[in-house]
């Protein structure tokens, strides 16, 4: 029965980690995405209004970024849930 046990528990620890690597390697590509003004571009501005520019430009691709990162965060949190809902499926059948 011990075994068992250990095995389910085994199993299980496994699937909860799946998950919780998959969304650190996401945070991590994430981050790594973003985009920011680098201080050799900001000494070539010559007018405030290209500053602007160049700041919504970055707000708008970080935005994209993020708006990718909630989608793909999404479906690893879609996929966790179908499998618990298999195994509880398959839990009540026994």
């Amino acid at each position: 029965m011990n075994q068992e046990y250990f095995t389910k528990f085994s199993d299980m620890a496994k699937k909860a980690q799946e998950p919780l690597k998959a969304m650190a390697e996401l945070n991590v590509r994430t981050l790594q995405g973003f985009t920011y003004l680098k201080p050799e571009e900001l000494t070539s501005i010559k007018k405030p209004e290209e500053l602007v520019h160049k700041q919504i430009e970055v707000a708008i691709s970080n935005g994209h970024k993020a708006l990718d990162y909630m989608q793909k965060s999404f479906e690893i949190f879609e996929k966790v849930m179908f499998s618990v809902v298999q195994d509880s499926k398959i839990n009540i059948k026994k």
